[in-house]
């Protein structure tokens, strides 16, 4: 029960700094939304290298989903990175607060901020024509797949936030990866436009695994081979980028 408490206290901290600052919830938000109303306007054609009842629109939503949680991540990289460098951190160690909680209250204010953005993306996207073929329970498990691949990328840019302890590197680092892992994915665009090379890219991408399974709920089709590839890759990124950051979470501590 302490461990609870501990984790409910470092929620209430990050979630009390969005409250009283709300335009965090809109920051990152910016690229996606932009990205989202340009291109379901400007790249409609595309649609015809899905099929002849392709829908660009329905193609986008997905990878705009994704990306808005490969940018969201940033703020956990970053938060870190503010709570060492303000002393906090040393602070919250003097306390006998439970250590793992430091991570994952941060990391479930990081997950609500990140599906009420999600929620704010698919609303937009269902005013400019988009419909979600499996309803309700469709919409639930997006942001399930959502807030795993979400935490997922977060780890990563909490490890190099942690091994860092500087703003402007996590910041780096993540545009550095993020923008050409989105367009070298099935994430914005068919891969039947793209060269071979960049298809091979794209099948190996976590992105791409993503995205897919978000379009394949939004569409209908969503099939369990799809389905359990897909979190066996964002599952081995977790563990990979998780452990990673608690390697540097023990030498920070120490």
């Amino acid at each position: 029960m302490t461990l609870f408490y501990d984790i409910q206290s470092m929620f209430i901290r990050a979630l009390t700094k969005i409250v009283r600052n709300p335009i965090l919830l809109f920051i990152n938000l910016f690229t996606p939304l932009l990205f989202l109303i340009l291109f379901s306007q400007l790249l409609q054609k595309l649609g015809t290298f899905l099929g002849p009842t392709g829908n660009y629109l329905t193609y986008l939503t997905p990878g705009i989903l994704v990306l808005n949680a490969v940018t969201g991540s940033f703020q956990s990289g970053m938060s870190i990175v503010n709570d060492i460098n303000s002393g906090f951190l040393q602070k919250t160690l003097l306390t006998p607060i439970n250590r793992a909680a430091i991570l994952l209250g941060r990391l479930m204010a990081d997950i609500l901020v990140l599906i009420l953005q999600s929620i704010i993306i698919i609303g937009i996207a269902g005013l400019i024509g988009l419909r979600i073929v499996t309803g309700a329970g469709g919409i639930l498990l997006i942001f399930v797949t959502v807030a795993f691949f979400g935490l997922a990328w977060s780890g990563l840019l909490l490890a190099v936030g942690l091994a860092t302890r500087k703003a402007e590197t996590v910041s780096a680092v993540g545009n550095l990866l993020v923008f050409p892992l989105i367009f070298i994915s099935s994430a914005l665009f068919p891969v039947a436009i793209m060269p071979l090379w960049a298809r091979d890219v794209s099948n190996y991408n976590p992105l791409s695994y993503a995205a897919n399974v978000i379009r394949d709920l939004i569409q209908g089709g969503l099939t369990w081979n799809t389905f359990l590839v897909a979190y066996a890759v964002i599952g081995l990124m977790a563990l990979l980028t998780f452990t990673a950051t608690l390697f540097q979470f023990r030498k920070v501590i120490s």
